[in-house]
């Protein structure tokens, strides 16, 4: 995968639809939001075809709003099939890519490891961070380290107790 640029520049609203999903209801089975890009209709097939990887992927960011002790209902999940954006805050709402947790960490077979708990655990510090400081600066470097050194030991817990490798 290509990420261009830094990896997490908004996409504006109108990019984005909610995806109603197998459920009809705009989420996945454990409540998350689930959005479809406007631009690519391949986007709605591609989440419908594979909308089993899009529930393990809820399953993965539940477990990590519970590490940093969100609400569930601040993270969303949003496919956008060419772009270089894996998450982006708005307005202290996290969105992130299915397409990059499906190209580097989905396989049918197995449970998510600890490579990808750790990757969207760094992912999703960083987006916390935005609550505080919008542009990638020392600060914002900050921030993101202070929610990883604050949360790592919770994510070693989750991952001990869990068995997950």
């Amino acid at each position: 995968l290509d990420r261009g640029g830094n990896g997490c520049e908004v996409i504006p609203a109108q990019d984005i639809k909610p995806f109603v999903g197998p459920y009809q209801t705009g989420k996945t089975s454990n409540g998350i939001k689930v959005f479809t890009s406007r631009k690519y209709s391949s986007s709605e097939t591609f989440l419908a075809e594979h909308f089993q990887a899009v529930d393990v992927f809820a399953t993965v960011l539940q477990q990590l709003c519970n590490i940093f002790s969100l609400d569930k209902s601040t993270v969303a999940i949003f496919h956008d099939p060419s772009g270089a954006t894996i998450a982006f805050n708005a307005n202290k709402s996290l969105h992130f890519n299915f397409r990059f947790f499906f190209s580097l960490h989905f396989n049918a077979r197995t449970a998510p490891d600890s490579s990808c708990y750790s990757y969207w655990f760094t992912v999703m510090a960083h987006e916390l961070a935005h609550n505080f400081v919008s542009a990638h600066n020392k600060e914002h470097g900050f921030y993101t380290e202070s929610y990883v050194t604050l949360f790592l030991p919770k994510l070693a817990a989750f991952l001990a107790q869990n068995n997950i490798k």
